[in-house]
């Protein structure tokens, strides 16, 4: 197997830079795409693999949909699926040519997988995955009295509804400490009201976690916040479940099948912090939850989302794709 990325990296065949997927194709054809579909078509030709898989069907996942001469799979995430295709008519017009041109199509959620279907040719197969992660590394350790959100800080994952619900109850939970890791735009906002509001001694934010950091941090946290307002399968919730934390998610398809109400956790409306301070509070404090949790969270993601499950189901598409083009 080999990696071809529009990122440039140490483990992957670069083929970037990428181009932009705006207005300017309609003024240049296109041009700057087909440059780079050349470029990519050309490395894998070297490489000469039994299919070609991508990622995203706005950027790899597309130029994966472009490739001649072998079997094509495409992996929808969520956003390509549910945000992409809104925000302009090209977005939308290169979403659905990136499905109808690929021979199997996997989504990481039902839900997405419900709105792909459409798009894709007759024959071709579209099944769903979670993708899944891996069961035997993710597991509850001692808990601690922490509650953990790690999305990140783009507008899609909401994080200020999150520091909005520790305000509301922040004197009730004065024995916890809230953790929020990761970057983006939405970051300084989040710290700047942490500040206005004098909770820097309950919120601390981490920045970046490495992966096997974030094992010990889940390991150890009682809850595991996700206020996203749109979303695949989110890993971080598999991760959480796994690890035994309380669940504590926003009301969105990607999440009802998770977070199971007083089982693996509670759920909340999107963007409602006042929801939320209130699910925070029944956590805390019903510790049937968190017992609940310790025990169902890991049972269900070893069920319905463990990595090698998953992956010997798609190696067994794989395998099905290679038959058929031979």
């Amino acid at each position: 197997m080999t990696v071809f990325s529009l990122n440039e990296g140490e483990d992957c065949v670069y083929f970037g830079p990428e181009p932009a997927l705006d207005r300017s194709l309609i003024f240049n054809l296109g041009k700057n795409v087909r440059k780079t579909t050349s470029e990519l078509q050309a490395k894998i030709d070297e490489f000469k693999p039994d299919l070609v898989h991508g990622f995203f069907l706005v950027n790899h996942g597309m130029y994966a949909s472009r490739i001649k001469g072998y079997p094509k799979v495409v992996t929808a995430l969520g956003s390509d699926v549910l945000i992409a295709p809104n925000e302009s008519k090209l977005m939308s017009w290169i979403v659905k040519k990136t499905v109808k041109d690929s021979d199997l199509i996997i989504s990481v959620a039902d839900h997405l997988n419900s709105v792909v279907s459409p798009w894709k040719k007759n024959h071709v197969e579209s099944i769903s995955s979670p993708l899944g992660i891996d069961v035997k590394k993710f597991k509850p350790l001692k808990k601690e009295n922490l509650i953990v959100f790690n999305r990140g800080f783009k507008k899609v994952y909401s994080p200020l509804t999150l520091v909005e619900a520790i305000s509301e109850i922040s004197d009730e939970i004065k024995d916890y400490k809230v953790i929020m890791c990761g970057e983006g735009p939405l970051l300084e906002a989040c710290k700047n009201y942490v500040n206005k509001q004098s909770l820097n001694d309950l919120i601390s934010f981490s920045g970046f976690i490495p992966n096997e950091d974030l094992v010990d941090l889940l390991g150890r946290a009682k809850i595991l916040v996700s206020p996203a307002l749109s979303d695949g399968t989110p890993v971080s919730i598999l991760e959480g479940l796994a690890s035994g934390c309380i669940i504590l998610s926003s009301q969105i398809p990607a999440n009802k099948f998770w977070t199971v109400e007083n089982k693996t956790g509670l759920s909340f409306d999107a963007k409602n912090s006042l929801q939320l301070s209130d699910c925070i509070l029944k956590a805390v404090n019903d510790k049937s939850i968190e017992q609940n949790a310790l025990i169902h969270g890991p049972e269900m993601v070893e069920k319905y989302a463990d990595w090698n499950t998953e992956m010997l189901r798609i190696e067994e598409k794989y395998y099905n794709l290679v038959k058929i083009a031979k």
